[in-house]
């Protein structure tokens, strides 16, 4: 042994001699990271995910072999209802407390409590409901009024079959459970009783379970590229997604803020992929509206008083918070040019409801309240109560009667006549609507035809009149 070499190994041992017991060793410059593309997916989107647990009233199955048909036929004091727990996922879109979850998680919750990643809970409430795509917007206001984290929307249009995913949810209640899988087929169809079927999801093998739903599904780089939704019960590691470019297509829809904040606007936008990064472009204007003056289609949105726009989460959000009568300022790039234009929003005056009902789908409704909901033991404690069906009208020719609660009109949840008017009031005749429906213990969601209603009087039951 050379003198050299020994001097160098005396080195090594009086170097590991003097390391203390409980010290890590540094990894070698040539060993491979522990840090694997599900560490940093994990890492980038853990934070903005959301447990979300609501509180719904059900009856129990009161039936013969636990089937709730005895129970529908021969309602009695037994068939009451109770309160109910459930759980599920979501995630935050916005720093605002905006953020998306299933609309089977919550289009039934009485009451909705969302916990974020640092432990603390807040009630949430309901901004939309879409039961067509299974999603819903909820919203919730931290008291500190802080800024929260959230997750960009990625994009969907280029998926692959066998590229691999990851699952952020809360199984069986276990908060941000991180699963692995891959994309194993795209463009599935689902099917359901009550003619309810959702199209074109991803479908993983990535494990999800009960809790999962309304949680994000992320690629390799921490990207949003779905929110999950389903999974066959007769099946391993068969699981569904909607891609997350359909809500990026439906969340105009979902934040109408013309529609949920009574205004006027004017212009009507979507989202793209950019070779930039993605873009909110003007899609129409219509005739007459505050827009139509400083808007044209094709334009870019790039901010709202003075808040850059990047995707679309920052148009709908910033637009939700402008109350009616107000002024917003938009930043608008158009052939190459960017400009600032100026729009007043105007408010709209408060359709009649009840006219509306009766007009677009021959009903007459009656709001109800919890005491009617106990006393006349009703299948949902919020909602319209049916009572009165127009004989030969648009809701008779699907069998609606009186006694049914409706909860649901396209996608946006109707507690009160008011929310049935916001509804309605832009449905033209002829156009189907989808209306959620419950009786007894079945929920469904059905469409019939608006029109107008026939002139007979329409048959009232134990309902009364309004």
């Amino acid at each position: 042994m050379t003198k050299h070499n020994a001097l160098l190994i005396a080195a090594v041992l009086a170097a590991a001699a003097a390391r203390s017991p409980g010290q890590a060793t540094q990894p070698a410059p040539k060993e491979l990271s522990r840090v694997t593309p599900a560490v940093r997916a994990y890492r980038l989107a853990s934070q903005a995910g959301v447990n979300i647990s609501t509180r719904q009233l059900v009856r129990p199955r009161m039936g013969l072999l636990g089937d709730d048909l005895f129970d529908e036929i021969f309602p009695g004091p037994m068939a009451r209802a109770v309160p109910v727990q459930s759980i599920g996922s979501g995630f935050l879109i916005h720093p605002d407390g905006f953020l998306i979850t299933n609309a089977h998680v919550v289009g039934r919750a009485q009451e909705i409590n969302v916990t974020l990643a640092d432990k603390t809970s807040h009630a949430a409430a309901i901004i939309s409901v879409d039961s067509a795509h299974d999603l819903a917007v909820l919203r919730i206001r931290p008291p500190d009024k802080r800024l929260l984290p959230y997750l960009p929307l990625g994009r969907s249009d280029d998926l692959m079959v066998g590229e691999t995913v990851f699952a952020i949810g809360n199984p069986l209640g276990l908060a941000n459970t991180l699963t692995s899988g891959l994309v194993s087929a795209l463009d599935r169809t689902l099917e359901f009783r009550g003619d309810v079927s959702y199209a074109g999801l991803v479908q993983i093998d990535a494990p999800i379970n009960p809790g999962n739903s309304g949680g994000a599904l992320l690629n390799v780089r921490g990207q949003l590229i779905g929110v999950n939704t389903a999974i066959r019960a007769d099946a391993q590691n068969i699981g569904f997604a909607i891609p997350v470019d359909t809500l990026t297509r439906e969340l105009p829809s979902l934040m109408d803020f013309e529609r949920l904040h009574r205004v006027v606007f004017g212009a009507q936008v979507a989202g793209r992929h950019g070779t930039a990064g993605d873009e909110v472009l003007v899609q129409s204007v219509t005739p007459g509206t505050p827009a139509a003056g400083a808007l044209k289609p094709g334009d870019r949105l790039v901010s709202v008083n003075g808040s850059p726009i990047r995707q679309m989460p920052d148009y709908c959000c910033a637009m939700m918070e402008l109350p009616a009568e107000a002024a917003v300022e938009l930043g608008v790039s158009r052939a190459g040019k960017t400009l600032t234009v100026k729009i007043a929003l105007k408010a709209r005056p408060k359709p009649d409801g009840q006219a509306l009902a009766r007009k677009l789908m021959g009903l007459t409704l009656r709001a109800v309240t919890p005491e009617m909901a106990q006393s006349m033991h009703l299948p949902m404690a919020q909602g319209l109560l049916v009572t009165a069906v127009v004989p030969g009208g648009p809701a008779a020719q699907i069998g609606a009667q009186v006694g049914d609660v409706l909860f649901e009109i396209d996608g946006l949840r109707v507690g009160d006549l008011d929310a049935a008017a916001h509804a309605l009031e832009d449905v033209p005749a002829g156009k189907r609507i989808r209306i959620g429906v419950a009786r007894g213990n079945v929920r469904a969601w059905v469409s019939l035809q608006a029109g107008a209603a026939p002139a007979k009087e329409p048959e009232r039951g134990d309902g009364g009149s309004v």
